[in-house]
């Protein structure tokens, strides 16, 4: 699926919406705005990060635990890799895809791709994350 050709359907743009709570959480992880970060999350969010052993299931723990990730690794980016985007609802839609993150541990560069399960929804007039689910891909 490509989203770079310009569309006014209602199908692109629910997809475009859906999409925009991503890229958003992507620019604020990239700008280190950790209020930014919990911002795009619904207050209801249900959270695996990488390194969580718990589900996270509120917006203080993902504060957490983009606190430590922001402390931690820095400098970091991310950029998003091939993402699907499957409509539920006119409110609500899945995106499924690949991330690559830089970060510095210890003073050395590593890259590593994950992968992304990321619920969305129209909450308030803005898309919201509501369920997120990373892992690193397996060697």
């Amino acid at each position: 699926m490509s989203l770079s050709h310009p569309d006014s359907s209602p199908a692109t743009r629910h997809q475009n919406g859906a999409l925009s709570a991503l890229h958003a959480w992507v620019d604020a992880v990239n700008r280190h705005d950790l209020e930014a970060i919990v911002a795009i999350f619904a207050p209801d969010a249900s959270f695996f990060g990488t390194s969580t052993q718990a589900l996270v299931s509120s917006s203080e723990g993902i504060r957490q635990y983009f606190d430590a990730v922001l402390k931690n690794y820095v400098p970091l980016k991310v950029a998003l890799g091939l993402v699907t985007i499957s409509e539920l609802s006119p409110d609500s839609a899945v995106i499924t895809g690949y991330d690559k993150w830089q970060v510095t541990l210890n003073g050395e560069s590593i890259e590593g791709m994950g992968r992304l399960s990321v619920a969305v929804a129209l909450r308030d007039d803005h898309w919201r994350i509501i369920s997120f689910h990373r892992s690193a891909m397996p060697d």
